[in-house]
């Protein structure tokens, strides 16, 4: 005769777990939640394995970093030059930076204060 098998009291979790993607209670949880599973599904890290996910934020993190780099090293610099060319083509000559001064009417030292600005430059 077949003996029948005793169930359980508790069952096993079902497979796959997916109790990392339940909604959570208190709201601040379930603004990071919010943005955990957009910046999840924007960046397909669903899909990934674990090491995969640490690799992929690890590069977008020194890339970040990079460019960043970039614009707080090299930018100032950049907007200079722009700056010169702007002049180059606006006047036909490479001018002063006292010519956009003048041009907005800030450089005439005739007028009471606007000598403090040709000062500053």
């Amino acid at each position: 005769m077949a003996t029948i098998a005793a169930r359980p009291d508790v069952l096993p979790p079902a497979k796959p777990d997916l109790t990392f993607a339940r909604k959570p209670t208190s709201k601040i949880a379930i603004f990071f939640w919010r943005w955990r599973m957009w910046f999840e599904a924007t960046f397909v890290l669903s899909m990934l394995e674990p090491w995969e996910k640490i690799l992929l934020i690890t590069l977008f993190a020194v890339m970040y970093l990079f460019v960043m780099s970039a614009i707080v090293k090299y930018f100032p610099r950049h907007l200079t030059v722009m700056q010169q060319r702007a002049m180059y083509y606006l006047w036909g000559q490479e001018g002063d930076v006292r010519l956009v001064w003048q041009w907005l009417g800030f450089g005439d030292s005739t007028t009471s204060g606007a000598g403090g600005l040709l000062k500053e430059l």
